[in-house]
């Protein structure tokens, strides 16, 4: 009977050391794991590139529409317009899910960008200065989207980053020596 009562309390003992050493060690565990609401740095620069590069990529596509001399680089300029909406209503989202902030605007490079390529409206010259000035925008948001997807923590950015890749590699196929390069 003594041992009964003995192996009883052992395993109760056994049993609220487990508890304690379990509940102790949980933290650890949770953070070698990243929080669905930790944003690292480079989940934070991909979203602020990306609202920005969205911003730019709809005020110039709007230009577009206006400045351009061909139907096709109106034409792309609309569809940019579209998906470049939709992709930032993604990455707002998600930045306010993860209480992330976002810029208001489009960076000073941006804005340069644009006014030069406003300079050129109404001219051939415009049309190929609007293609050029895609491409490279394009492909630096795809370096990033790959990183983001290679390194980034937040699953959530993660997979906006995934969904944007095919919208973003379709749109650098198409201003280099794509759909308007005939």
């Amino acid at each position: 009977m003594y041992s009964t009562r003995f192996r009883a309390r052992s395993a109760a003992v056994c049993v609220a050391t487990l508890c304690v050493m379990g509940a102790t060690s949980l933290p650890a565990l949770a953070s070698s794991s990243p929080s669905p609401s930790a944003v690292s740095a480079l989940d934070r620069q991909l979203l602020t590139a990306a609202h920005q590069g969205n911003l730019w990529e709809i005020a110039t596509s709007q230009q577009a529409q206006s400045a351009a001399t061909t139907t096709c680089v109106k034409r792309v300029g609309a569809d940019f317009i579209n998906d470049h909406r939709a992709l930032d209503v993604g990455v707002v989202k998600t930045a306010a899910k993860l209480g992330a902030a976002l810029p208001s605007g489009q960076t000073d490079a941006q804005l340069g960008q644009t006014a030069a390529l406003k300079s050129l409206a109404g001219t051939p010259a415009y049309d190929a200065a609007w293609l050029k000035a895609q491409y490279p925008a394009h492909v630096q948001t795809l370096a990033l989207i790959d990183k983001e997807i290679a390194s980034g923590t937040n699953p959530l950015v993660k997979t906006l980053a995934r969904s944007a890749r095919p919208v973003v590699a379709r749109h650098t196929q198409m201003v280099d020596h794509g759909v308007c390069h005939a």
